[in-house]
């Protein structure tokens, strides 16, 4: 099959950029679709680590320095299909796919509306959301992280019939970057963003009441670690995966609806168990009392954190490498592939 995947406009789609969830997630379908034997043609800027059969520079380094002004890449102008950043790299995109496309061609999205008119200037191609963990979903052929997003999102866009050709499918991960640590070392770890709908003030605040030192990685206001929580900054992935394999449990008291919360898993995925909120993705990828807790109070937490070390950090590492791997779920996105490939055909008349 022949796949355009289209990669946000705001990174270069490197692990320098390895902060961006959407850009890791990127990279990570690139390196699926190769390792089925598919063929992608990648629209994304100037470096790139993702493997593909062609790369097209539809932006460039310094007209993302200008157009993001200094601000958060990770953040500024996200989804918003309005943004000069989004407008640009759609219009090349739109032309570049148009020199290239074949019958049968996949175009493969995770920006939600913001990349909407690319799908729309190829009304005869197949536009796929492949990793649905945000908001605005729009495209006919849908898949998402997790069934408890599945069902936030099109409950709040009005739908009321099951739609045949949607999927979920779990975020997945290369389990050979995050290295496995039986013996941890006593303290608690956040790892996020610092804003409140993270959770971190809970996390603080719970990792105190319980006695455990809690150390604190991640981008956004430092005034908001507190309790004696020790802030070690954004660090780089391999520095910020060292500490998640060295640490007695992972914090994740996300206090808006997780689409999926891919740190939960990248924590499980190095053996250690995770605390979080009872609701959202979290839901799926923590088994409570196994791989982790999920908790409704204070006392919860406290009790969780106590209990914690007491889980078996091999089963932990087993279930997440048999439930998130990218070798295990390659073959669901394949699945999905030839289901759609059918709608060419008789599509569900197939027999």
């Amino acid at each position: 099959m022949r796949f355009h995947l289209l990669a946000p406009p705001n990174v270069q789609t490197t692990k320098e950029y390895s902060l961006d969830g959407f850009n890791m997630a990127t990279i990570r379908m690139a390196r699926l679709l190769k390792e089925l034997g598919h063929e992608v043609i990648f629209y994304a800027s100037e470096e790139n680590e993702a493997p593909c059969d062609e790369l097209v520079r539809v932006i460039t380094k310094e007209e993302q320095k200008v157009l993001l002004d200094g601000l958060d890449y990770q953040y500024a102008a996200m989804f918003n299909r309005a943004a000069a950043i989004w407008q640009l790299a759609n219009n090349r995109s739109i032309v570049e796919i148009g020199k290239r496309k074949q019958p049968r061609d996949f175009i493969l999205t995770i920006g939600g509306t913001a990349q909407e008119p690319v799908a729309n200037a190829h009304p005869n191609l197949m536009t796929v959301e492949y990793s649905i963990g945000y908001v605005s979903s729009f495209a006919k052929y849908r898949v998402y992280e997790s069934h408890a997003w599945r069902a936030w999102s099109t409950g709040a866009q009005g739908q009321t019939d099951g739609r045949f050709f949607d999927e979920v499918i779990p975020l997945f991960f290369d389990e050979d970057e995050f290295q496995y640590r039986a013996v941890k070392e006593p303290f608690a770890l956040y790892v996020g963003r610092l804003v409140p709908k993270k959770g971190i003030t809970i996390a603080c605040q719970a990792a105190h009441a319980a006695g455990m030192p809690l150390k604190v990685i991640g981008h956004g206001d430092p005034a908001l670690v507190t309790h004696g929580a020790e802030y070690l900054g954004a660090l780089g992935m391999e520095e910020r995966n060292d500490y998640m394999s060295r640490a007695s449990v992972l914090l994740a008291p996300t206090t808006y609806l997780e689409p999926f919360g891919s740190v939960a898993v990248e924590a499980q995925l190095c053996g250690t168990p995770v605390i979080s909120t009872d609701y959202g993705g979290f839901v799926e990828t923590i088994e409570h009392g196994k791989t982790g807790f999920r908790c409704s109070y204070l006392g919860d937490f406290v009790a969780a954190l106590k209990k914690a070390p007491t889980l078996d950090c091999k089963a932990i590492r087993k279930r997440a490498v048999n439930k998130y791997s990218m070798h295990a779920l390659k073959h669901d996105y394949q699945r999905y592939f030839e289901r759609l490939n059918l709608l060419w055909d008789r599509g569900w008349d197939t027999v």
